[in-house]
């Protein structure tokens, strides 16, 4: 009897290490101190509470007419169409400035600001034979 339940003791210790064995191996999982946090998957965000993270989040960026240079926070990030991938952390409440220039320099830029409430929009379309 006591060696079955030697036996019983054994095996549940062993198969117990291999499965954390398996979770320190799993390259998916993160470990801040204590915690282990699993990233935030590609075209995805995270909400805090407090602030969005955001991993390759796929914004489709298109103008009317095509093809005008596109500056986010005043970064230029490309030229109509094209699909934007960010990463980053922004705060609640925070504002993303985008902001579109012709190549046609007959028509005037545009500018449209982002105020992260929720998430960010996955499309932005600008017409820019309008004001």
């Amino acid at each position: 009897m006591i060696r079955v339940i030697l036996i019983i003791l054994m095996s549940m210790s062993l198969s117990s290490c291999a499965s954390l064995q398996n979770v320190r191996e799993n390259e998916a999982v993160e470990r801040i101190g204590s915690f282990r946090l699993s990233p935030v998957k590609p075209n995805n965000y995270w909400y805090d509470g407090v602030s969005y993270e955001y991993n390759e989040y796929e914004i489709n960026i298109t103008s009317e007419p095509c093809e005008a240079k596109i500056q986010w926070a005043g970064k230029t990030i490309g030229t109509t169409p094209f699909v934007y991938r960010f990463t980053g952390t922004l705060d609640r409440d925070e504002y993303v400035r985008v902001r579109a220039i012709p190549l046609n320099g007959e028509l005037p830029a545009q500018e449209a600001a982002l105020r992260i409430r929720t998430e960010l929009p996955r499309e932005i379309h600008f017409r820019l034979d309008k004001k």
